[in-house]
C-alpha cells in the first residue's frame, strides 16, 4: 500500500517523534529459541518413531 500520509487511511508524520513499536524483542527472541527447541525435540521423537519401526519389522 502506498498513499501520501494524512489522506485517507495513512497516519501523519511527525518530525522528531520516538517510534514506539508494541513488539517485546526480547521476548520475541525467548519464543523463537523455544520453538527452536520444540522442533528439534520432534524431530527427534520422530526419528524414533522411525528407528522403533523399523526394528519391529526387521522382528516380523
Amino acid at each position: 500500500m502506498l498513499g501520501a500520509p494524512g489522506v485517507g487511511q495513512y497516519g501523519t508524520l511527525a518530525s522528531g517523534a520516538l517510534e514506539s513499536s508494541n513488539v517485546d524483542l526480547t521476548q520475541q527472541l525467548v519464543g523463537l529459541m523455544e520453538g527452536q527447541r520444540n522442533y528439534q525435540a520432534n524431530t527427534q521423537v520422530i526419528s524414533t518413531n522411525k528407528d522403533l519401526t523399523q526394528a519391529l519389522f526387521n522382528a516380523i
